[in-house]
């Protein structure tokens, strides 16, 4: 049964998805705040968690990159609850830390949609699945751990700047669209900008150094990694 941890500091919403996640039999937590919720997934780990963003104390985003410190390795599934509406916010819970998003106020039956498909992945949904990872050109991917390491050295990576690396260099030459990133690394139906897509190939370009000219511009379609040493980035 897969574990559901809540973090909402709002009782009432708290109390009504705890009752809707219940009768859809998922093993569910609630917790009000991050330092409460930090407490709870050291000793219980669960296997998603709704974060609200506007947190009293450690705020929504502040409580992903604790998170991460410790659970780099083996990050929950994370769903940000929202009543933002600023893209650019969205785009970088995104791109950051999280794999869906869903603004408040939201449809019962849309929040159960959406936790059924982010759980899918945990057995083989959109996310590629490699068991030993991949290497070239000094550019390793440990897929268990989530880290990246350059000529041995080990890189920091956003979530989406993982998530697209490993896919490009999972299928080298491969070339694919804005939008099939997009769809690859978060699933379908997310609003986030090409220029959002274009940013992370820059910041992985510069973050690679002389292997990150093998990441490839295919004018007016999208980017593939390139195995090819004689290259010309666009």
């Amino acid at each position: 049964m897969n574990k559901i941890l809540i973090v909402e500091d709002d009782d009432h919403i708290r109390e009504m998805v705890l009752y809707i996640l219940q009768k859809e039999n998922y093993s569910v937590s609630g917790v009000g705040s991050a330092e409460a919720a930090l407490s709870h997934c050291n000793q219980n780990r669960p296997d998603l968690i709704l974060l609200d963003i506007e947190l009293p104390g450690i705020n929504g985003y502040q409580f992903c990159e604790r998170l991460l410190e410790v659970h780099r390795k083996n990050m929950p599934l994370i769903i940000m609850l929202t009543d933002q509406i600023d893209v650019s916010d969205i785009e970088k819970g995104l791109a950051s830390y999280a794999d869906d998003y869903i603004a408040k106020p939201f449809n019962p039956r849309l929040l159960v949609a959406r936790i059924k498909a982010n759980l899918r992945r945990l057995t083989g949904g959109a996310e590629p699945v490699s068991s030993e990872g991949v290497s070239q050109f000094g550019v390793a991917i440990d897929v268990c751990s989530r880290q990246v390491t350059l000529n041995g050295e080990l890189i920091a990576l956003q979530k989406m700047e993982f998530d697209i690396l490993f896919l490009l260099m999972s299928s080298p030459n491969r070339v694919f669209s804005r939008d099939a990133l997009i769809s690859q690394s978060k699933g379908d139906n997310y609003y986030i900008s090409d220029r959002a897509i274009d940013n992370q190939i820059y910041k992985l370009r510069k973050k690679l150094g002389e292997a990150g000219k093998h990441l490839e511009t295919v004018s007016g379609v999208g980017y593939r990694f390139c195995d090819s040493s004689n290259l010309c980035v666009t």
